[in-house]
This record gives C-alpha cells, structure tokens and sequence, in this order.
C-alpha cells in the first residue's frame, strides 16, 4: 500500500504552536521555581508558601481547593500556610502541577478534548505513584508529574487538527502505534511535539526524557520510570489481569485510583462528560 503524503503545512502548523505554547500566565520565573520544588523530595510546605505566596492567582485556588468538601475541616480557612498544611505536602505538589498546566490550556481545547486529556494523565500520574510508591523503584513525585505530562504534545495536535483523533486511529492496528499514525499523517508525532514544549518549559531532564520516549520501548534515560509510565498507560485502555506483577498492584488500587480520579477532576472543575 502507498505511503501517505503529509501536509508539510500542516507539519509546520503543529511545530510552530508548540513552540508558542505557553505554561501558565504566571511569572515565568515563580513557575520555574515551583517545578523544581514540585520535583525535590527535600522541599517543604515552607518552601513552595515561600513562592506560592508571590502569585495570588494560585495561592487563591489552593485557598478554594483548601475550602472544599475533600479537605475542609469544618471551619473557613484563610491563611495560606494552613491551607498548605491542611492539604499535606504530597497533595499540595500534585494540585500545583495541575494547576500550573491548566492554567496553561484551558481556553487552548475543546472541552471534550479537554476532558478526554486530563482523564487520561490524571488517571496514568495516579496509577503511575502508586507502582511508584508499591515498588520502592522511583520517586513517587517524578512519576506523577512524567505521567501527568506524558501526553502534552497532545493538546497541539487537539488544538491544530480536526478530528485529531478520529483521523490518527483510522491507521492504528495492533502494529502500528498511534505515533507511527502521527508521523504518517502530519509528519511529526505527539513525542516530539511534546519534547519540543517540555524543553521550551525547561522541565527537568527525567521530564523530558519520558514525554520524549513513552512510546519507545528501549529509549531514554529514565527505562525504569517509563516502564512504570507505559504499564499505567496500558492499564487505562485495558484493566484485565495479564499476568505482570505491576499490573497486578494496579488492578488492586482499581477504585483508590478511580476516587483520586474523580477527586481531581471536581477540584480542577472538569465536569463528568458523557463518551
């Protein structure tokens, strides 16, 4: 069969957006600070109050999320650091990511796109932690966040194709991934999209490594931790046992990982959209 001919315009299109993509309309600076600390296992409440305090558009949603039913203990809060600390410090850590990157896309997508996206990392950052956590093999905190940001080159190719979706799975089998579909009808794929973002963003290199390579079974700096990304990935498609012992831990953590799901998607007010 003849190989399909990319739009090389088309290919251009999603280069360009990646490279305007912006993280967050924060301080560029406050947000650099913040991932590093979001990555650190010896920061502290004290140190992300220290940063969060400067910016007052996320110090108040985490004064909200601090108010609502999930953490609220039956009296107002309004002092920062309490509201930290009610939360604890892991919670804390993952809320801010979330924050921080969809401060960054929302307006960007579709709300249906926009749904499907975060459904998906939320769910994989959430199983990855655990296997994370079960295993003992790698930070519990780097594999949140590589799993949440694995997919990030998805939301170029959400906002600049139409049909994204529907137009890349028509060519998926069971031998051919949804990168080689990528490459075949747009000329690049989600990996490099996203590597193109993460690096603009100056993501920690394990970061960067795993949005670069989930897809590539020997590739990367990081095989541990992709591994642990790429059976949680799986496990969002496919939750029947198959025998590895990770997914195994998984099918266990089924509804902690669906309640951390749903808790999530209420705090960053995505609503239940019916697929």
């Amino acid at each position: 069969m003849k190989d399909i001919e990319f739009d090389k315009s088309v290919q251009e299109r999603l280069y360009n957006r990646a490279f305007e993509l912006k993280i967050a309309p924060s301080l560029q600076c406050l947000i650099d600070r913040m991932i590093f600390l979001i990555t650190d296992s010896n920061s502290s409440i004290n140190d992300i109050y220290k940063v969060l305090n400067q910016d007052p558009g996320l110090s108040a949603k985490i004064l909200s999320i601090a108010n609502s039913a999930y953490y609220n203990r039956g009296y107002p809060l309004y002092n920062l650091h309490q509201a930290l600390v009610n939360i604890g410090l892991e919670e804390v850590k993952n809320i801010i990511l979330c924050l921080i990157l969809m401060d960054g896309i929302r307006g960007t997508l579709k709300f249906k796109d926009l749904f499907r996206f975060w459904r998906h990392s939320i769910f994989v950052a959430t199983s990855a932690k655990i296997l994370a956590e079960k295993t003992l093999d790698e930070n519990p905190q780097v594999a949140y966040m590589g799993a949440l940001l694995h997919d990030i080159g998805k939301i170029v190719f959400y906002s600049e194709i139409i049909d994204y979706e529907i137009r890349s799975k028509s060519l998926i089998s069971d031998k051919k991934e949804i990168v080689m579909a990528e490459k075949e009808l747009f000329g690049t794929d989600h990996q490099e999209i996203g590597y193109i973002i993460a690096k603009k963003w100056g993501l920690p290199e394990a970061i960067t490594s795993i949005i670069k390579n989930h897809h590539n079974s020997e590739k990367g700096n990081e095989l541990m931790l992709l591994k642990l990304i790429r059976i949680s990935d799986i496990f969002f498609y496919c939750r029947e046992t198959n025998g590895d012992p990770e997914k195994l831990v998984l099918i266990k953590e089924k509804e902690n990982i669906n309640g951390e799901l749903k808790k999530n998607m209420e705090l960053l007010n995505i609503i239940t959209y019916a697929t």
